[in-house]
């Protein structure tokens, strides 16, 4: 029972504990995480493109040689 009583009467105000109370507050500023020095959206933009032309290429294909037909 002497933990609970010594944490009722732990003083959080007066803590010496250094290692969370360093008195200055410097945000965390995560860098960018880049793929060939481009940025998510560009890289979104690139896949869309690829897709599109594959699909577009595929389907010429297919047409060309008569695979299917309209």
């Amino acid at each position: 029972m002497s933990n609970i009583d010594d944490l009722r009467n732990f003083d959080f105000d007066n803590e010496q504990d250094d290692e969370f109370n360093t008195g200055s507050f410097e945000p965390v500023v995560q860098e960018e995480k880049r793929f060939l020095g481009m940025t998510a959206l560009e890289r979104m933009f690139i896949a869309i493109f690829l897709f599109l032309n594959i699909a577009v290429l595929g389907i010429a294909l297919l047409l060309a040689t008569n695979r299917i037909s309209f």
